[in-house]
């Protein structure tokens, strides 16, 4: 079984020594506005609009919510996708400081899960991965799910029946994986609807579990999370520039990873799950 799940804990405020870090405010001005923002369950995150400009200010939140989360491989491909436009600019950036995150704030609005039935709306999102996916790839370890499934175990309660076969399951999925011969590319790997925003473009936000790996793997992830956009996995598929004859074995089998790894994850953080 799960561990048990610690109590929420959310800060109503940024303390003060990362409000110092935003522009504006390092000389002890007050913040026009603070502002806690939604979204996912992972960080503490807030807008804030001071003298010199309006800024998002993230914060890690407890450890429990974050399992997997490497930081410096974020800040990273964060910075490569704000370079080509997919991602919000960084303005400060401190993960040794509990992970704080400045980047400049975007207007607009979060996706829900109607736009996931949008064929117009999903062709704009395959757009904006073929325009990531062609970004320069940094000198970093490729993507190997089999081991993130692995750690995620190891922070699993004991009795998990369903554990055994599922890791096997993973490990020969990951297999294929490491044969694919398309080259790794940068992937945003989280493409749930509160971390896309439309506004003057596309935004792809909160770039925690990006990694370097074959770019069918965000058409993966987006099916894994919401099946009722199968209907238009061709247009989406076209317009990331990964659609082709040969990719149906492959495209199901990377489904399947993000599948067992969201399971892992969720049991991780001590909460319910059926197995995948």
């Amino acid at each position: 079984m799960a561990a048990e799940v610690p109590p929420a804990r959310s800060l109503s405020v940024p303390p003060d020594w990362a409000l110092a870090l935003v522009p504006g405010l390092g000389e002890g001005q007050a913040a026009r506005r603070i502002e806690r923002l939604g979204g996912g369950t992972v960080n503490e995150v807030f807008r804030i609009i001071s003298a010199a400009g309006d800024f998002v200010l993230r914060l890690d939140g407890p450890a429990w919510r974050r399992p997997g989360v490497d930081r410096a491989r974020e800040l990273v491909l964060h910075q490569i996708a704000a370079a080509g436009g997919i991602a919000p600019t960084i303005v400060v950036a401190a993960p040794q400081s509990q992970g704080l995150l400045i980047t400049q704030f975007q207007q607009g609005r979060t996706w829900v899960a109607d736009d996931y039935v949008d064929v117009a709306a999903l062709r704009r999102l395959g757009e904006r991965l073929y325009v990531l996916h062609r970004l320069p790839a940094p000198a970093m370890e490729p993507f190997d799910p089999y081991r993130v499934g692995q750690a995620y175990a190891k922070l699993i309660a004991a009795g998990t029946a369903a554990l055994a076969p599922v890791m096997r399951r993973l490990e020969s999925l990951c297999q294929d994986l490491k044969q694919a011969d398309a080259s790794p590319v940068v992937v945003h790997g989280d493409l749930w609807q509160g971390n896309l925003l439309e506004g003057s473009g596309l935004w792809l936000l909160d770039w925690e579990y990006a990694q370097l790996t074959d770019p069918l793997m965000d058409v993966a992830c987006l099916l894994a999370y919401y099946p009722q956009a199968e209907r238009y996995r061709g247009e989406l598929m076209a317009a990331a520039g990964v659609g082709s004859s040969n990719q149906e074995r492959r495209l199901t089998e990377r489904i399947d990873i993000y599948h067992i790894l969201s399971w892992l994850w969720r049991l991780a953080r001590g909460e319910a799950a059926d197995p995948p």
